[in-house]
């Protein structure tokens, strides 16, 4: 697999990506609809993969989502950890609907329960399996703990703090 950059970032590494997306159970799911507007919404990530680079989220076949992605696949997918991280990721790919109820059945978490109450055999239930094309990602070296020393140090010497480097990954698929 070739990992290429844009030129705007440096050069993402696969392993750094998996640990980041390891420590993320929800995803915000970003859609756009007929008239040009972008949509996103959390959406609990599929911790679990299938094969490939594909990210997995269960959802409703009666949805503007899934509407939204009939009529555009190319849709997004963000995750960040709000106050206890500074880490990111942004993804940019092609989104499906799949109604394989095998699947649906491998891939089920009991979590899923309050949204489709007769289990893996709701008629409504489905997964989105999300292609990701191009990510963008930052994860400070050193955790959290360093970036709040970053930030302390920039306070009192009045600088603006040193930001992490951008990565980038091109996954052809």
């Amino acid at each position: 697999m070739a990992l290429t950059t844009h030129g705007q970032g440096e050069p993402g590494d696969r392993r750094e990506l998996d640990e980041l997306l390891a420590g993320y159970d929800t995803a915000l799911l970003i859609t756009r609809d007929e008239e040009g507007r972008l949509h996103s919404r959390p959406m609990a990530l599929q911790q679990r993969r299938a094969e490939g680079d594909e990210l997995w989220l269960a959802t409703s076949v009666d949805t503007s989502k899934v509407h939204e992605l009939e009529v555009d696949p190319q849709c997004g997918l963000a995750f960040h950890g709000g106050a206890r991280d500074t880490s990111y990721v942004s993804m940019s790919g092609q989104g499906e609907l799949v109604r394989d109820r095998a699947l649906i059945r491998q891939m089920w978490s009991p979590s899923w329960k309050p949204w489709f109450p007769q289990g893996p055999d709701t008629p409504d239930v489905a997964l989105i399996r999300f292609i990701p094309e191009h990510v963008e990602y930052v994860h400070p070296k050193g955790g959290r703990l360093k970036v709040l020393a970053e930030r302390v140090r920039s306070m009192v010497s009045e600088k603006t703090p040193g930001m992490p480097p951008k990565r980038e990954l091109e996954l052809p698929h």
